[in-house]
């Protein structure tokens, strides 16, 4: 019986398969129907994606391409701006070394200036001045003599007074009497 009992068990189909084969026979037409449908919208989705990946890729690369194209016109900006800089720089350097050497000149020229001043006033006060010392010896000596003439001849006090005013008014004057 053994053997029989196991021939039966292999005969019988199991609950599983039985329920796959009843599955396959009700809904198998609508199920393949299914699966196909699944699997155009899987191809359709498929193509889609692809699609929008090669635009979006086409479309990176226009944006990179164009960003590309703004970056190198800023750095042809700004090396011309640097350029104009420098010469705007050299420009100012060398204007400051003219003036520099300019002031220099000016400096040597009016130190110069002062130095022939200073001489000329040290000249002129030392010709006045010698000019004055002698007049302040002729007018000692003048008012010595008048003293003397004075105490000599005895004069009065009035005439004094005169003979002394006009010493003072050639002093003043310059006269050399």
């Amino acid at each position: 019986m053994t053997d029989k009992q196991s021939q039966d068990k292999q005969d019988t189909p199991s609950p599983a398969t039985e329920l796959a084969h009843l599955r396959q026979i009700v809904f198998g037409d609508a199920q393949k129907g299914l699966e196909q449908k699944i699997e155009q919208l899987g191809k359709a989705l498929q193509a889609q994606l692809k699609q929008h990946e090669q635009q979006t890729a086409r479309q990176f690369t226009q944006l990179q391409n164009a960003l590309e194209s703004h970056v190198d016109q800023l750095e042809d900006k700004l090396l011309n701006a640097d350029k104009g800089q420098d010469a705007k720089a050299n420009e100012l350097f060398t204007l400051n070394k003219n003036l520099s050497s300019e002031l220099e000149m000016v400096e040597a020229a009016n130190k110069q200036e002062n130095d022939e001043l200073h001489k000329r006033i040290d000249q002129d006060i030392a010709t006045l001045s010698n000019k004055f010392s002698e007049q302040l010896k002729e007018a000692l000596a003048q008012l010595t003599q008048v003293s003397n003439e004075l105490n000599a001849s005895k004069t009065d006090r009035k005439t004094l007074a005169k003979l002394l005013s006009t010493v003072a008014s050639n002093l003043e004057t310059g006269d050399d009497e």
